[in-house]
């Protein structure tokens, strides 16, 4: 086993290392901030403000770009664990890059009068709705199965590549469908706004149950001792409770003070798992850099001390790169010591494939 520096080192992706106590503080330290501002802001939620006609464009314009290049960096995650609750929460930061958008040109006012994709006056509330409980039920999805995969009884997905696709396929085609019952589907769906006022929406239940479902994302999601990712994503969920409470429960209508308040709440939990894999991807990159350095090292010296050495490459060298590659990551990752049971066997599991692609590779 490594030290704790080394299982540091060793801690390559996000997805399966277990959340250091650092960052737990850290995480309750922004989870305390948050409440503290969210009972700060509540008695003066309904105060009216200016409306401010770029602010949608803006705001929903930094989420689009927050959302999907966290998307894109789940993807990876996937696509090198090949596992089905990172394809699942992946698949959810797709979904809100996506739905944002038409909500965007839906919404009155902003890029015009009465928004530039049609629909009605309920169209922008709906996608609204199916945005936020849309990207809870990715989570709650998120969650049960990471339980399955906790469990060993959720085994690594066999074609990665091909099920990524399928399932960016699906998001598009449901961000589609959900987008034409706004539109074309408008006059069936209940009425919750009139104007600005969307206090409908809270007597009829519809945002209130949005609340419950993020609510219920939240603690089937939560963990005594979470991975990394997991923590970071509970402090998402727990920030979008604010939101949501904030802009469509205690506020009664848009362009007031919980309105705004809560739209920003939204914008800083979008942060918090991008910064996150950011920061992993950084200690991965430096981690890099110095395994680079220390090889390079012992490369001279090696030249150093036996300069007949023979280092022409070869080709069966060059053939097998990829295979020895992902060998020496899955045991350099099984050396840490943050792994639980379910990961060790997940990552065996691979590390066993890819030795078997390199053993028939060498016997041809």
């Amino acid at each position: 086993m490594h030290s704790a520096a080394g299982a540091d080192r060793t801690r390559l992706l996000i997805a399966p290392a277990v959340a250091t106590p650092g960052e737990r503080r850290l995480a309750a330290i922004l989870a305390g901030a948050a409440a503290l501002a969210f009972a700060v802001i509540v008695p003066f939620a309904r105060t009216p403000l200016g409306v401010t006609a770029s602010f949608i464009p803006s705001y929903e314009a930094a989420l689009v770009c927050i959302d999907l290049i966290t998307a894109v960096m789940l993807f990876d995650h996937f696509l090198r664990l090949r596992s089905a609750p990172v394809l699942a929460l992946a698949a959810g930061y797709l979904f809100d890059a996506m739905i944002i958008v038409p909500h965007a040109l839906s919404f009155p006012d902003a890029f015009a009068s009465a928004g530039v994709i049609g629909g009605g006056p309920q169209t922008t509330a709906w996608l609204y709705v199916f945005w936020h409980g849309g990207f809870a039920l990715f989570v709650l999805a998120y969650a049960l199965l990471r339980r399955r995969e906790m469990g060993g009884r959720l085994p690594p997905i066999g074609e990665p590549r091909a099920a990524l696709l399928v399932t960016a396929g699906g998001v598009a085609a449901l961000v589609f469908l959900l987008t034409a019952a706004t539109i074309w589907g408008h006059d069936w769906l209940p009425a919750m706004i009139r104007g600005g006022d969307y206090s409908m929406a809270v007597t009829k239940g519809i945002t209130p149950t949005v609340w419950l479902l993020t609510l219920i994302a939240l603690v089937v999601l939560w963990q005594p001792q979470p991975r990394a990712i997991d923590l970071w994503l509970m402090l998402v969920v727990w920030v979008w409770l604010f939101d949501i409470a904030l802009s469509s429960i205690i506020g009664s209508s848009r362009f007031d003070l919980g309105w705004y308040a809560g739209r920003i709440f939204g914008l800083i939990a979008a942060s918090f798992l991008l910064v996150a894999l950011l920061v992993e991807l950084a200690r991965f990159y430096t981690g890099a850099l110095d395994a680079a350095a220390s090889a390079e090292l012992r490369l001279a010296e090696l030249l150093r001390t036996r300069p007949s050495l023979d280092l022409k490459p070869d080709r069966e060298g060059a053939d097998t790169f990829i295979e020895r590659q992902n060998i020496a990551n899955y045991r350099l990752l099984l050396g840490s010591a943050t792994l639980d049971d379910a990961q060790r066997r997940a990552i065996e599991a691979l590390l066993a494939e890819e030795e078997a692609k390199l053993a028939s590779k060498l016997a041809r």
